[in-house]
């Protein structure tokens, strides 16, 4: 503000200054003759001689008028100076500064009213309500989504004519066959295990030895030929053929080549007894090395299952490692009743798999099984004891499919009660054959088909009913 009103101040003092040189200012005398009115005046005004200009002097006229101009640049100078105290910025009186503050005071100035535009509805102006604060306006709650719809339920599936397939029946159960003489004939055997779906495992010869050495029964193997003949029969009924044999050691080659005439003369598989007791096996692992090069040179592509007692403090007294290296799988011998003396509990204890509650039970066998040979890296195939009644043979089926184990055999058919058959033969039923679909689930085929899901899940061992792959062939189980 000081700034402001010296410039004001300096501005009307240059205006002042030109308005008075302006109205004010000097002017050029006019000439007037010697003895004009100055001479004339002089005399009149009676100046002394020695106060009067001698004629025809020259001066330069200065107008009095300047002084108007600064009597009114003091003035104005004073006047700024008392509003606004010592210009240099030194204090300021007490009355200047109070003059000051109330000047910085702002007044208040009455709002203008604007004036309303007359129309033909005139419409009331709203006031604003003052406020000292000004309240922000309330962000407004963004509206709720809106609520889905519920999904329309799928439609269930109609039960429709499932698809004709081709006869099944499920995986077979093996029977192994120890002698014709002692177990029965083949004929008889032929009959029992087709009225429960199943298949044989018959004993063809032992070392280098054929079964009609130690078998009196017209029904023992001879040889190939006779191996056969054996064959044809039973696979001409609709039980699978497969054949067994001790193997020795003593002569590796020659063994091997009795093996492959087995195989070559029908045999679906062969199992081969491979335990440490006498009239078992004889041989180092060098000869079990050179039997397994060999048998495989002759049958590259042959199933061979090489059959164990899994007892640990067996297996290391037989080549296992030698044996797992040319063999499809593994079948231990699951013997619970056997098994189940106070000898064999104390020595698994001491090996480090005590028997729960000290019962050698179906599934402790397996889950032991399972842990010794899980380092081979072969598909287990259990042999179950066939003294044993049908109650402890369901826990083993069971537990067998479970623990993913489903395709087993029992020993042996002479020895087999009526309730294991009736067993076997409820687990292995037969139908129809059908092969998953895209988008098929275990319950989707039961209920086109008319069949309860669980039911399909036994009869095709299915280890979790809800893993089934498109492409699977399933055999349905009717009737």
């Amino acid at each position: 503000m000081r700034v402001y009103e010296l410039s004001v101040a300096a501005l009307l003092i240059l205006v002042a200054g030109a308005a008075s040189l302006l109205l004010f200012g000097p002017r050029r005398p006019k000439r007037l003759a010697p003895g004009g009115i100055k001479p004339q005046l002089e005399v009149a005004l009676a100046l002394p001689p020695e106060r009067r200009r001698p004629s025809g002097s020259r001066r330069t006229f200065v107008s009095w008028a300047r002084l108007p101009a600064t009597v009114l640049a003091v003035l104005l100078v004073a006047a700024v100076g008392s509003n606004e105290g010592d210009l240099s910025g030194g204090q300021v009186r007490s009355a200047a500064m109070r003059s000051i503050q109330s000047a910085a005071t702002p007044r208040s100035t009455p709002a203008r009213t604007p004036r309303v535009t007359p129309s033909a509805v005139p419409t009331p102006a709203v006031t604003p309500t003052p406020s000292a604060i000004a309240t922000p306006e309330p962000t407004p709650e963004p509206p709720p989504p809106p609520t889905p719809e519920p999904p329309t339920p799928a439609p269930e599936p109609a039960v429709i004519e499932p698809p004709s397939g081709p006869p099944c029946g499920g995986p077979p159960y093996l029977t192994w066959v120890w002698r014709f003489s002692t177990d029965g004939s083949l004929q008889q055997i032929l009959s029992t295990v087709a009225a429960s779906r199943g298949g044989v495992i018959i004993k063809t010869h032992d070392g280098t030895d054929w079964m009609a050495k130690y078998d009196p029964s017209p029904d023992a193997v001879t040889g190939p030929a006779q191996v056969a003949s054996i064959a044809q029969s039973l696979e001409g009924s609709g039980v699978p053929f497969h054949a067994w044999a001790v193997v020795k050691g003593i002569d590796p080659i020659a063994e091997a080549q009795m093996a492959s005439d087995v195989l070559a003369a029908g045999a679906r598989s062969l199992f081969l007894d491979l335990e440490p007791w006498p009239g078992f096996w004889a041989g180092s692992r060098e000869s079990a090395r050179v039997f397994g090069e060999e048998l495989r040179r002759l049958q590259p592509i042959a199933t061979i299952v090489t059959a164990v007692d899994p007892r640990p403090w067996t297996l290391g007294e037989v080549p296992l490692s030698e044996f797992a290296s040319f063999s499809n799988a593994l079948a231990p011998l699951i013997y619970w009743d056997s098994f189940d003396t106070p000898e064999n509990r104390q020595r698994y204890a001491l090996a480090g798999w005590p028997p729960l509650a000290g019962e050698m039970t179906p599934e402790f066998l397996l889950d032991v099984s399972a842990q010794i040979l899980q380092p081979y890296g072969l598909p287990i195939q259990p042999v179950g004891q066939g003294t044993s009644g049908s109650a402890l043979w369901a826990r083993f089926l069971d537990y067998a499919t479970l623990t993913g184990a489903p395709e087993l055999s029992v020993w042996r058919y002479g020895v087999v009660g009526s309730d294991v058959w009736s067993l076997l033969g409820e687990r292995t039923p037969s139908g129809q054959s059908y092969v998953v679909q895209p988008g098929d689930t275990l319950s989707l085929i039961g209920r086109r088909w008319g069949v309860d899901a669980q039911r399909i899940a036994v009869a095709n061992r299915l280890a979790d009913p809800n893993l089934i792959y498109v492409g699977q062939d399933l055999c349905i189980p009717l009737g």
